[in-house]
């Protein structure tokens, strides 16, 4: 707005135009001073302005110094969401009182067994049954059996593919508005959102799980005959994604608490979120602790099964599914009479342990489960899951094998180590370093598989740009000692960097990044120093021995002292020590071994033949010391300094 003012003498005024009035001559115009209100409005927009560029520019400088290694990033902590029985004894006595006074277990088997052979070409043996048992323990437990002689190869069940609930066939499942609606929003959604295989199969069974309690009926039989939400509970009890602290405390120092759970849990938690992500209701239909139970049945109860293509009919696929009736057959394999050693003896041993065999069969339609040796009358019907970890049993299965199972099956298991990553790494260095690393090392390496990761990865951590740049004029005059990479001696290669000669020299570009050849003796010796120092501070962090472990089940066997889940958490704990125990003796031979008089002959590399097989990515260039891996088979000799611990030991409960 702007207001007439007197013109002040001293000023010039030109000449008004003919059409000006004569009012206008003693007139000019100036600005009119801003309001209050204006001058406080456009102080709060210079502050609003200032305050966003300082928050852009401070963030600005964190992304800086993270992509340089100066600062690490902060997350925030995260407790998963939990749930255990408050009484699962007595819902285990419960069930079995109530399934043995009332013929409970019969009806609903009966049940199962129709609704199955309603389907095309379903049929189940007369020759199955149910059983219920409870252990000494109190575990109740219902077991598939047969009541009659059965021969080799003779078929017990054909279950239809119509009734496999394959992630496909529940994705397709158009009865349930849940379902529809995700994968509509999955359709519609701009970005994509991978959903789980499993997760599929859960939404299904949770879907129809509601319908039959709705409908309170048992007059529709369907797959959750069998799989009622006490049932569900019961079961879940035994394994640790459900235990409450008091049984988590048994477990502690452990890599299947302290790693194995949490990312059951975050897996699990994921996948609820994405659901939420898109279709919103859920959270509401669906609570998370229910999404929890049902998912954790279908990792624990789903086979991984070859099933017809959804796009070629003609070509099966390795789908996971869960198989009704199927699914209740247990896990057995042999106690093996010899220790098992390599993937060779354990491969052989899994083919001949198994009393039968699940398949799908073309020409029926439908998975067949077939006896693949005559079992005599009330003899359970059982299947290998194959040669695992007790923790891998326990955590998916809610059991574990004996602890001589551990013994004669040691050299198939392995450890977790994690490599933090240097707090000073160069520049040139970090960018290709995203965050710290954890690696499965092998208790007793073989042939197919040796630590090449672990030592890889250690390689590229301690490397200094001299080892680098010392490595790459060897590796000009030498193109051998490098596996798969033929470096050029030109003018660009002369003047690179560090950086440039460490994405020659190592494989930068996978995660984590490795160096699969030494540098130098001086690089090898840190690299397996770095190694044994993670690994016997991995040791340390177990509260207890494995003389302390062998005692308390000694005493549990005599006394009975053990609730279930303690006695497999012992049994978990003492397998997951001797496994570490018998890496840790490697690292520790190995770093030793370096500094021996023979180091200089025992880092030059060696070539393997190109006609032996190898697996598991291995290296074909590799240091001569590599072979000395492989001899630690049978006994070996613990070091004092890979049993030692936090010395608290953990007392059985009376």
């Amino acid at each position: 707005r702007r207001r007439p003012v007197p013109v002040h003498y001293d000023w010039h005024v030109a000449p008004s135009q003919e059409d000006d009035g004569p009012e206008d001559d003693d007139m000019v115009f100036e600005e009119e001073p801003p309001s209050k209100l204006t001058e406080y409005f456009g102080i709060f927009c210079d502050y609003v302005f200032w305050i966003l560029l300082a928050y852009c520019a401070s963030n600005l400088l964190l992304w800086v110094a993270e992509k340089a290694g100066i600062v690490s990033p902060q997350f925030e902590d995260w407790n998963p969401v939990r749930w255990w029985h408050t009484n699962p004894n007595g819902l285990q006595r419960e069930l079995f009182d109530n399934a043995t006074a009332h013929s409970a277990t019969t009806a609903q088997f009966e049940g199962l067994k129709k609704w199955i052979e309603g389907g095309p070409g379903g049929w189940v043996s007369p020759k199955l049954m149910v059983a219920d048992y409870m252990s000494e323990k109190g575990r109740y437990e219902r077991r598939l059996e047969v009541n009659a002689p059965v021969d080799q190869d003779e078929v017990l069940v054909k279950l239809p593919l119509s009734h496999v609930l394959s992630s496909d066939f529940c994705k397709q499942d158009l009865t349930d508005s849940t379902i529809r609606q995700v994968v509509e929003a999955q359709k519609k959604n701009s970005e994509t959102i991978d959903v789980s295989p499993w997760t599929w199969i859960t939404l299904y069974m949770i879907a129809h799980s509601k319908k039959a309690n709705a409908a309170g009926s048992t007059s529709r039989w369907r797959f959750d005959s069998l799989l009622r939400s006490e049932y569900v509970d019961a079961a879940l009890s035994y394994m640790p994604i459900f235990w409450d602290d008091a049984n988590l405390h048994w477990l502690n120092g452990t890599d299947l608490l302290n790693i194995h759970v949490l990312d059951v849990h975050a897996a699990i938690e994921t996948e609820y979120h994405k659901l939420i992500y898109l279709v919103s209701s859920i959270e509401t239909s669906i609570p998370i602790i229910e999404f929890k139970k049902w998912a954790m049945v279908v990792m624990s109860r789903g086979e991984t099964v070859d099933l017809p293509d959804r796009e070629n009919k003609t070509h099966t696929v390795p789908q996971l599914a869960i198989m009704p009736l199927i699914d209740l057959v247990d896990h057995h394999l042999p106690m093996p009479e010899k220790p098992l050693f390599t993937d060779d003896d354990l491969q052989q041993y899994q083919e001949k342990g198994s009393h039968t065999n699940i398949s799908y069969n073309m020409d029926l339609a439908a998975v067949v489960l077939k006896a693949r040796e005559t079992l005599v009358s009330k003899t359970a019907v059982t299947v290998g899951y194959g040669v695992r970890s007790n923790a891998d049993y326990l955590l998916y299965h809610g059991f574990t094998m004996p602890r001589e199972w551990s013994d004669l099956t040691i050299c198939t298991q392995y450890s977790m180590i994690e490599l933090p990553l240097p707090p000073n790494l160069p520049s040139w260095k970090s960018r290709f370093l995203v965050h710290p690393y954890r690696f499965a090392v092998p208790a007793c390496p073989n042939r197919k598989s040796t630590p090449h990761v672990v030592v890889g990865a250690a390689r590229f951590l301690v490397a200094t740009e001299e080892d680098v740049m010392q490595f790459e004029a060897r590796a000009i005059e030498d193109p051998g000692l490098m596996e798969g990479k033929k470096p050029e001696k030109d003018e660009k290669f002369l003047h690179h960097g560090a950086r440039e000669a460490l994405s020659i020299v190592c494989e930068t570009e996978s995660q984590p990044p490795v160096c699969k050849t030494p540098l130098s003796l001086e690089s090898e010796r840190a690299a397996w120093d770095l190694i044994k120092s993670q690994t016997l501070s991995r040791v340390a962090q177990h509260v207890n021995g494995v003389d302390e472990d062998d005692r308390i089940l000694a005493e549990d066997d005599v006394k009975g002292s053990l609730a279930v889940n303690q006695r497999h958490a012992v049994i978990v704990r003492r397998e997951e020590k001797r496994t570490l125990q018998r890496w840790c003796a490697i690292s520790v031979r190995t770093s030793n071994l370096l500094r021996s008089p023979e180091a200089v002959e025992l880092i030059k590399v060696v070539r393997v033949p190109e006609d032996m097989k190898l697996g598991n990515d291995e290296p074909r260039v590799r240091p001569s010391y590599w072979s000395s891996l492989t001899e630690y088979t049978g006994n070996v000799e613990i070091p004092e300094e890979c049993s030692r611990h936090l010395g608290v030991p953990v007392t059985p409960a009376a």
